[in-house]
């Protein structure tokens, strides 16, 4: 590794000697936009990218839902009166127990199936 100046670590920087993949949890304000059995509508001031997975919590009054979503489309939309670039993503949900489909119904006001 290259120094440039005086080192001023207590230890010094180390490069691993294998790719490490690492992954942080992160919490992002989104809006529901639209929401169906199958899939999700969302907008945020964060860029999202297709092929992103993220667990969705979504609360309506009492009731609350925690399902994986897995992002399949994004768009951009830039305005200079409100605020610079927010983003759509459009989402499906993965997966989901019996118990979060059930909950999920409910919130939508659906027959269970």
């Amino acid at each position: 590794m290259t120094h440039f100046g005086v080192e001023r670590r207590r230890a010094p920087r180390v490069q691993p000697a294998h790719e490490h993949i690492m992954s942080l949890e992160v919490s992002i304000p989104v809006q529901v936009l639209d929401i169906s059995l199958s899939g999700v509508l969302l907008a945020s001031k964060t860029e999202l990218t297709v092929g992103d997975r993220a667990e969705l919590r979504a609360t309506v009054g009492e009731r609350s839902v925690a399902a994986i979503i897995e992002i399949r489309r994004v768009s951009a939309e830039t305005s200079v009166t409100r605020g610079g670039t927010k983003y759509r993503a459009g989402a499906v949900f993965a997966p989901m127990s019996a118990e979060q489909r059930v909950v999920l119904e409910q919130l939508l006001g659906a027959e269970p199936s």
